[in-house]
């Protein structure tokens, strides 16, 4: 029991090792910086479609735009003298309808083009932003690395000791901790304390005390850990 304990503990040391490295800050920052990065680039694909819809539309209105003032410099270049009352009507009419029509198509026009100013802005800042997500990224990659560096001898060392350790203990025992640490159970090993299972703290029946006194361990049916006489 003493063997697995002590592996235990080793494993303990080991696992505050880990979480620290992949608990740490400048992970934390590096995996933001990385999502944001990703988030901005789609956003930047998005932007380009938009952009390229609205170019596509500008285009279309200025076609427009063309056309009906091509249309209106031929109405109006009509001499009035070479006209009926009927036809100075008509010419009269169709004047204010592309007149209207030019009002429109000049205020979409100018809709669309603020539009496009919009997105370029907009695309412009998503750019800078991802120019400081990746400088950060950089700056916490280095810490990151620096840390792991210091800390990966320390996990390598425990490595070492536990699988020294593990020849020295039983087969059984050491099956037993694995598939529970698997199970997510840790510590697996707990001592009893006043007749209750360290690790939840549930009572023991006096049967299972007997047990435990008989085999040097029992099963909580509680939680699953294995109890031990301190």
């Amino acid at each position: 029991m003493k063997e697995i304990l002590e592996y235990q503990k080793l494993d303990f040391d080991l696992r505050k090792l880990e979480k620290q490295i992949n608990g740490s800050n400048e992970k934390n920052v590096m995996n933001q910086m990385i999502n944001y990065v990703k988030t901005a680039q789609n956003k930047s694909l998005e932007l380009e479609k938009s952009a390229k819809k609205l170019t596509e539309d500008y285009e279309m209105l200025k076609n427009e735009y063309d056309k009906n003032f091509k249309l209106i410099k031929e109405l109006t270049s009509k001499k009035a003298e070479d006209l009926s009352e009927k036809q100075m009507e008509e010419t009269f009419n169709r004047i204010n309808l592309v007149s209207s029509n030019l009002y429109m198509i000049e205020r979409n026009l100018n809709i669309n083009v603020n539009n496009i100013k919009s997105i370029l802005k907009e695309f412009e800042n998503t750019k800078n932003q991802v120019i400081v997500a990746r400088t950060k990224h950089k700056e916490s990659k280095a810490k990151y690395d620096e840390l792991v560096s210091t800390i990966t001898p320390k996990i390598d060392q425990i490595k070492a000791e536990m699988r020294a350790l593990e020849s020295k203990i039983k087969p059984e025992l050491l099956t037993r901790y694995k598939e529970k640490k698997h199970d997510n159970i840790f510590p697996v090993f707990v001592g009893l304390k006043d007749g209750n299972c360290g690790g939840c703290m549930m009572a023991q029946p006096k049967g299972r005390l007997d047990k435990l006194k008989q085999d040097g361990y029992i099963i909580c049916e509680q939680c699953g850990r294995v109890i031990f006489n301190k």
